[in-house]
């Protein structure tokens, strides 16, 4: 004799496929800014190894400018790396200054905060580090600098609200919420500023973008290009766009797929013509996690699989005494 599912059962059954369905393409909030963290924090090792070289030069005792000249560029009352060095004793242990000490507790914050091991503690050493070497001077720092603070400002605080026992669902909301305003805010004012003026308009200044002497470029822009004009006035307007059209991530779920992979898009051209490679990582990985990206779930699956720890389950009525499962059972509902 053939047999059928409780109609309630199918229901239920229905529904947790889709949740499924769902689960496999949308990232839940709880997953959405401990995964922008830990990615920040492989970010920021990987940019201070490339610093570690040249640590001497630019904030130890061998530094190539004088401290009059630091001065001119710090914050006002403010403690930077270069009046910390200069107030410890001088010391050096094969060929390593205080500097390195520095830096390696960077490193060693940014590997903790990527492996999830004592976040919050690695949170508040990498915002205290980060303000010490790239924000209280502004001889060395520009844009990705203040983001990579602010993200690492954002999860903090809402790690401190976890721990004060607000329910980690509704942090978690907020944190991603305000995650997504940070960038919404960053990509439109910088849009409208660049429409002010004719220069974007007309592509001069992504000619002079690409022009910049700033950091070895990975594809270089000959000068003979500069007659092609159409083609930088063009990306000039589709920058502007993409920047002023960002508040549509919110509004338009449709056309997020296409903003989001434009803006991607963007600062690759900016790693691979300027030479901006850790600028452009940050927020290429920034957009990815905000707008849950289809292309995190192939660069950063090993990351996601753990964090995604709520798994669906299948809300089926528990069989009772009154319920006769056996073939041949006398329920109405078994056919």
């Amino acid at each position: 004799m053939s047999s059928s599912f409780h109609p309630n059962t199918l229901f239920f059954l229905s529904i947790s496929k889709i949740k499924v369905m769902n689960k496999e393409i949308q990232l839940s909030a709880n997953t959405i800014l401990p995964l922008m963290l830990r990615g920040l924090g492989l970010l920021l090792t990987l940019e201070m190894w490339r610093l570690w070289p040249d640590l001497s030069m630019l904030y130890g005792h061998g530094i190539f400018l004088d401290q009059h000249s630091l001065s001119l560029q710090q914050r006002p009352d403010t403690l930077s790396i270069h009046t910390l060095i200069a107030n410890l004793p001088e010391y050096t242990l094969a060929s390593l200054e205080w500097i390195h000490f520095f830096g390696l507790l960077y490193i060693i914050c940014g590997l903790a905060l990527f492996f999830d091991h004592y976040c919050r503690a690695a949170m508040l050493g990498l915002i205290i580090l980060h303000y010490l070497f790239f924000i209280a001077n502004y001889t060395w720092s520009y844009g990705a600098d203040y983001l990579a603070q602010t993200g690492l400002f954002t999860g903090f605080i809402c790690c401190c609200l976890e721990s004060r026992g607000l329910p980690h669902q509704r942090w978690a909301r907020l944190g991603s919420t305000v995650f997504r305003l940070q960038l919404t805010v960053v990509y439109f004012f910088a849009g409208l500023g660049k429409a002010m003026g004719p220069t974007w308009w007309n592509g001069e200044a992504v000619w002079k973008a690409v022009q910049q002497p700033l950091s070895p470029a990975l594809f270089t822009i000959p000068q003979s290009a500069q007659q092609f004009t159409a083609i930088w006035a063009g990306l000039g307007i589709a920058t502007l766009l993409l920047e002023l059209g960002y508040p549509l991530l919110w509004i338009n779920r449709r056309s997020r797929i296409y903003i989001s992979t434009g803006i991607i898009l963007m600062h690759l051209c900016i790693a691979l013509t300027m030479g901006l490679i850790h600028f452009s990582c940050v927020m290429i990985w920034y957009n990815l996690c905000a707008w849950n990206h289809p292309l995190l779930h192939r660069i950063a699956k090993p990351i996601i699989k753990p964090l995604e720890t709520t798994e669906p389950t299948l809300q089926v009525r528990t069989a009772t005494a009154d319920l006769d499962t056996r073939e041949g059972g006398n329920n109405k509902h078994i056919k």
